[in-house]
């Protein structure tokens, strides 16, 4: 194997486990699985959650719950975000949850699944405060479309559902504005109580509110970076760790002489001495190019011997460089630790200007995973 992700199996069912026994009894747990389980590999980690009890998932696309299914798993398949009508069929045919993002859409699904003698299960999405997709929820109008969805031929709404955009966030005036969704989403819930209408299961909760906002789980939590290791809520952590390990062999280490350059535009110049360790990765495997060295200092770093070895030059399509002079005896044959225990995907994304979600998303398909329990 070039470069490959070692998956704790042990360490995912322990961070489910600690999610868990946070909640409430009543309030299940929704396992949000998309992007490949966020890098993880969604085929084998959805089947060790089943194993683990988990019956509800949330997914991105029609594709990734079309993949759950043919893993043989019957548990609940919601997809969050937008699913093309002409999809429909084939999401009832399959027992998957649409989302209802507006009242023209779930109107149209509803036409669609109608015409075919069905009925369309879907979440009604309400737009909070996230501003991307959903009901509108501002005022007397807004709260009646709401309710009349509920009646919407075709349609079989068993749940509604929100979105926090600043749970983890702890610049200023982000619980404020936490705090301002929930009361939409609550106000949202009163009215249709009002009405007599059930919503069915409710959930707004997502991994950076579930330790912080206990008043905000209902009948749900989703769970994503909490599961697999990350907390995303600085202020309100829980006692999970990561349960990924990404690790590249090394094909080759040299000593560089005093000028020599490294990688392309010879953004590293060599004081000489340097031990030089080329690693089978690259940005075509999903490891960010923004972490390659400069000569103004190193922007990321990889472990190797347990040492932290600084990124050289700019990182290639297919492989990169670290100075691994620090690092003890290494040779070809041995492995760096891209991500894992003592420089996670927090600090990666922290070194390379963007957020965690991204780091461990983008793990590409032609790294391989590997399971171990």
């Amino acid at each position: 194997m070039r470069n490959w992700l070692e998956v704790d199996i042990n360490r995912l069912k322990d961070n489910v486990d600690t999610v868990r026994r946070a909640l409430p009894d009543g309030c299940e747990f929704i396992a949000v699985v998309k992007a490949n389980a966020y890098g993880h590999g969604e085929a084998k980690v959805c089947r060790a959650l089943d194993g683990m009890g988990v019956r509800r998932y949330a997914v991105a696309s029609l594709e990734e719950a079309l993949n759950i299914r043919r893993e043989g798993l019957e548990g609940d398949i919601l997809i969050l975000s937008y699913t093309d009508p002409e999809d429909v069929p084939e999401a009832v045919n399959n027992n998957i949850t649409l989302a209802a993002i507006s009242y023209e859409y779930a109107q149209e699904a509803g036409r669609i699944a109608a015409s075919f003698g069905l009925n369309v299960k879907m979440h009604l999405k309400v737009n909070t405060g996230m501003n991307r997709v959903g009901f509108e929820c501002r005022d007397e109008k807004d709260l009646r479309l709401i309710a009349d969805a509920y009646s919407l031929p075709g349609v079989d709404l068993t749940g509604i559902f929100s979105h926090f955009s600043s749970s983890d966030d702890l610049s200023e005036g982000a619980e404020e504005y936490t705090r301002m969704q929930l009361e939409n989403f609550k106000k949202v819930l009163a009215y249709l109580e009002k009405k007599g209408i059930d919503p069915g299961l409710r959930h707004i909760s997502n991994s950076g509110g579930i330790g912080k906002y206990g008043e905000a789980r209902f009948d749900a939590v989703r769970c994503g970076a909490l599961m697999y290791g990350y907390n995303t809520a600085a202020d309100a952590p829980m006692d999970v760790h990561p349960a990924g390990t990404w690790k590249a062999k090394i094909s080759c280490v040299r000593t560089l002489a005093e000028g020599d350059c490294v990688s392309y535009s010879r953004h590293y110049r060599a004081k000489g001495g340097e031990r030089i360790a080329t690693l089978c990765v690259g940005y075509a495997d999903g490891y960010k190019r923004a972490l390659s060295g400069r000569e103004d200092g190193p922007h990321g770093f990889v472990l190797v011997n347990g040492v932290r070895c600084p990124i050289v030059g700019n990182i290639c399509m297919d492989q990169m460089m670290a100075d691994v002079s620090e690092a003890g005896e290494v040779k070809a044959g041995d492995f760096a630790v891209l991500m894992g225990e003592g420089y996670t995907a927090d600090d990666m994304a922290a070194d390379a200007s963007t957020c965690m979600h991204d780091i461990i998303a983008s793990i590409g398909p032609r790294v391989e995973r590997v399971y171990i329990q």
